[in-house]
């Protein structure tokens, strides 16, 4: 299977990038196994991520904002909310770093959460923070989350099958390298801690014109296929954790 990333960077940038291997998976939302969660009344499941997990593009959230604006909220934090019937907290921020999201662990844990689902890493390759870095301050929000109970899943928004829908001359190619680092160090982490990992949220709408807001967001329906992705991505996982009602 080729291999190849896309990084989402602030609100405006994403970059895109490919090489090849052959790991003989097919299955862009595949999650491996972990433990179940061990819900208790009262907790809730926090997002953390960047603006495509605070959901720029969609409903209300763009620039200019509209405050008379009252479209219902489409990033897949809500969505995935109505879906389990669960309090879910969008703590997605654009431009969002790892060690912003490092800083913002007290925050996460203040809401009592039993699950998190990361979603960063890719404004530090934008920034040109060291993989070394970016990879101690993933360790550090997952291992404080397990500290803490909580369990962690990664989101990513990479796969090769990016690689036949953007055009050849697209800019956000010329990072290759970079890139692939940065894709291999989710991969890395997922495996050396058994966390649950969707590989591709833009599974059916990266550089579909009716999905995408702008070159690297989703709009409104967009984000509710993206929603989608992560919930079927992560189903065995929270299947298994009692979280689908």
């Amino acid at each position: 299977m080729k291999r190849w990333a896309v990084w989402h960077c602030c609100t405006a940038v994403l970059l895109l990038l490919a090489a090849c291997s052959d790991n003989g998976d097919d299955n862009p939302l595949s999650a491996p196994q972990q433990a179940a969660v061990e819900w208790r009344e009262g907790q809730t499941i926090v997002a953390l991520g960047t603006s495509l997990t605070f959901g720029f593009g969609s409903g209300c959230k763009v620039i200019p904002f509209d405050f008379a604006c009252a479209l219902p909220d489409s990033a897949y934090p809500a969505q995935l909310a109505a879906r389990l019937k669960l309090p879910l907290v969008n703590l997605g921020v654009p431009g969002a770093t790892t060690r912003d999201g490092l800083l913002r662990l007290p925050e996460a844990l203040g809401h009592d959460p039993a699950l998190a689902l990361v979603e960063l890493g890719a404004n530090d390759m934008f920034q040109g923070v060291a993989t070394a870095e970016a990879r101690a301050n993933l360790t550090a929000i997952i291992e404080g989350f397990h500290r803490e109970g909580v369990a962690v899943a990664l989101l990513s928004f990479a796969h090769p099958d990016m690689i036949d829908t953007t055009p050849a001359d697209h800019w956000l190619q010329n990072r290759i390298e970079d890139g692939l680092a940065y894709h291999q160090l989710q991969l890395d982490l997922a495996a050396d801690y058994g966390l649950p990992i969707v590989e591709f949220i833009f599974e059916g709408i990266w550089w579909r014109a009716d999905l995408m807001f702008d070159s690297v967001h989703p709009n409104g329906r967009g984000y509710l296929l993206l929603e989608d992705n992560i919930a079927r991505g992560l189903g065995d996982f929270l299947a298994a954790s009692d979280l689908l009602r």
